[in-house]
């Protein structure tokens, strides 16, 4: 597929994953619990990779992958939630914990890009088949207190009339009137950098990479964001999480623009550090945040709307319109309006 029907694939599983993601939200915080509802999610995705096995036609090949898309968003919001609400401190460890999970992507994804270089990206869905049946298993031994009937009551009650009619999600809005603007700013700053970060592959590729390569960019990045992530709360409580965020954004703004006149893939591996670390300061900010936003019994609810709203309906602007642009006006281009939008997204 051409870059312009790309960017419309990825975009379809972002809509999705915003649309969907809010709702999941609700089944963890209200219904099943937090654990419960991760599972399900991973066993849905697991039909699409196998799905992914067959031979089937392109347009149902990209609905699977859009609804794989779906549940690759909600898994991040719900282990945020999980982690942030048995955590002592959680503005001083969760930069500490999710480090772990920035190390152990790093290893996964340079080992898995080799073996796409050998045995071709077909062997993607087997990978994941593998690893789900992993975390099937390790989610389940989990502690959860939404697992508590009278937990999940707490946050059934925790709104009044919009609540009623929108579950736990209006329940959200209705404790915290301003939510929408957050979550409208985080949507618009992070189009560029989702929109940048679908493309940033087809980019080494055209510069001569091999999967390997791309694999490699998003190991260094991974592993770059360990130290971000490490000093995300301790900046959060010296300047503010909001000047974090700002920061944040306008290096990797910066780093992106260089994407489009850099000569090789080593060149743009090299800038990938810099954005691996603003992207954990990035990424602890904005969970650390919503525990100051929202109660204990709506953090699931929470975490996966901010999901929605980055990875979910920022990458769906990013995706839509930086494929045409991707297209229609070259990587030049293309990669210095990506940054410039995660700037502006800064000052907002």
């Amino acid at each position: 597929l051409d870059p312009a029907a790309i960017g419309v694939v990825a975009a379809a599983g972002a809509l999705l994953a915003t649309l969907v993601v809010p709702a999941w939200g609700h089944l963890a915080d209200v219904i099943v619990g937090r654990a419960r509802a991760f599972r399900i999610g991973l066993v849905i995705a697991s039909g699409s990779a196998i799905g992914l096995l067959l031979n089937l036609p392109i347009l149902v090949v990209a609905a699977l992958l859009a609804t794989f898309t779906v549940f690759a968003t909600l898994f991040i919001g719900l282990t945020d939630a999980l982690a942030i609400a048995d955590l002592p401190a959680p503005e001083r460890q969760y930069g500490a914990l999710r480090a772990h999970a920035s190390l152990t992507f790093t290893v996964g994804i340079v080992v898995v890009g080799f073996v796409y270089s050998w045995a071709g990206y077909g062997a993607a869905p087997v990978v994941f088949l593998i690893w789900a049946a992993t975390l099937l298993f390790l989610v389940g031994r989990i502690p959860d207190r939404s697992r508590d009937v009278r937990y999940r009551m707490v946050a059934a009650g925790a709104g009044a009339a919009r609540g009623a009619r929108l579950g736990s999600v209006g329940r959200a809005f209705e404790v915290q009137p301003r939510l929408w603007l957050v979550l409208a700013v985080f949507a618009f700053a992070f189009a560029g950098l989702q929109g940048s970060l679908t493309f940033i592959g087809i980019r080494i590729v055209e510069l001569g990479g091999q999967p390997s390569d791309v694999a490699f960019s998003f190991g260094v990045a991974a592993v770059a964001e360990i130290p971000g992530l490490v000093a995300a709360g301790w900046l959060g409580r010296r300047f503010e999480l909001r000047w974090t965020l700002v920061a944040s954004l306008i290096l990797y703004g910066l780093a992106i623009a260089t994407w489009g006149i850099l000569p090789s893939a080593v060149a743009i591996n090299a800038t990938r550090a810099v954005t691996g670390v603003c992207n954990g300061s990035l990424m602890a900010s904005r969970v650390l945040i919503v525990p100051r936003l929202l109660p204990q019994s709506l953090l699931a609810t929470g975490q996966v709307m901010f999901q929605a709203a980055t990875i979910g309906l920022g990458a769906v602007i990013g995706s839509v319109i930086g494929g045409v642009a991707y297209s229609a006006l070259g990587p030049t281009a293309f990669f210095a309006s990506a940054g410039a939008v995660a700037i502006i997204g800064a000052v907002g």
